[in-house]
């Protein structure tokens, strides 16, 4: 018996040593990450703290900031914490405050949420290969101070590596009771019965990266070279769009590929056209017929099969510009 309880005793007292110096090393690493150089990325925060014994690294992060000077974008929020249980430190679990701030190059903006939390899974070993993970926000919505706002009921986005290449991650976004800006909406009501809400926004891809993302990615730095919709979905009312097709970036970053859209109930999207001022007032009688002709060459003519090609820099639904390709990096 007294074999048995120092056997324990021992073993207490290696697991605090081992949650002590673990503990340390997870906010010397993330003190000294926060305290080098990124390049055009600048870092900071106020305070780092990790609790949680003897099961868990429960890190802290005050006051958190970051932004990319050269590209205008920046994140910052009250807190960031990030929670692992000590025996499967490559599991991490995140959690972030209710609203947070983020700069864009088209200003800044407010995101709130009732709930934000996320995961993610390494796969243990030396390159620590990112494995899966899934964020998830209830009740998000993103804020400017001029009155602009869009929000939604529900919004996850995850991830897991591809069974068949080390390079591939296979994504699912899903947004659910999405509720575009005001403006867009008073547009849109003159022009259109839809509902305010879009009922569902489902994206499912395969992204494909020049390098695998793991702890080298520093310095390896991987860069999206291809973008595969497997399927993509937008149920608003009456109309239904469905997606699928590939994109990759050409030398510039700019997205070269073609998406096949089919649109049930395709009227309805000349007015979001108009709403969203892709498409002007003036010129949405053509467009209609543009695309009364093309729905014509289909078996039912409710239901539109239309390409959103993005070529040399263009981006064009159909026969009709829509402006600039986005970039890709």
């Amino acid at each position: 018996m007294r074999a048995l309880l120092v056997a324990v005793l021992i073993a207490a007292i290696l697991w605090a040593g081992y949650w002590v110096v673990g503990s340390r090393l997870v906010e010397r690493e993330v003190t000294a990450w926060f305290a080098a150089p990124h390049g055009d990325v600048t870092a900071a925060q106020s305070d780092i703290t990790v609790l949680g014994f003897p099961n868990r690294f429960d890190l802290t992060v005050t006051d958190p900031a970051l932004a990319d000077t050269a590209r205008g974008w920046g994140w910052r929020a009250p807190f960031a914490q990030v929670f692992m249980m000590t025996w499967k430190p490559w599991h991490l679990i995140a959690a972030l405050p209710q609203e947070q701030e983020i700069d864009t190059p088209f200003g800044p903006f407010r995101l709130t949420s009732s709930q934000f939390e996320g995961s993610l899974v390494m796969i243990p070993g030396t390159a620590l290969a990112l494995d899966r993970t899934v964020v998830s926000a209830d009740n998000p919505a993103l804020l400017r101070a001029d009155g602009w706002e869009v929000s939604a009921t529900k919004a996850t986005f995850a991830t897991r590596l591809a069974p068949d290449d080390a390079k591939a991650h296979e994504i699912g976004i899903e947004v659910t009771t999405l509720t575009p800006p005001a403006e867009f909406r008073m547009a849109l009501a003159n022009r259109s019965a839809l509902p305010e809400q879009v009922e569902k926004v489902r994206l499912d891809m395969v992204a494909t990266f020049t390098a695998p993302i793991d702890r080298f990615a520093a310095v390896a730095r991987p860069r999206l070279s291809a973008l595969r919709v497997k399927e993509g979905l937008l149920r608003w009312g009456d109309m239904v769009i469905s997606a699928n097709g590939e994109v990759s970036p050409a030398a510039d970053g700019t997205a070269e590929g073609r998406i096949e859209l089919r649109v049930q109930n395709w009227r309805e999207l000349v007015p979001v056209l108009v709403a969203a001022g892709l498409v002007t007032a003036e010129v949405s009688p053509t467009v209609t017929r543009a695309m009364e002709l093309l729905s014509e060459q289909g078996a039912n003519p409710d239901v539109l099969d239309i390409p959103l090609v993005m070529q040399s820099g263009r981006m064009t639904l159909g026969p009709l510009p829509l402006g600039p390709a986005p970039q890709m990096f």
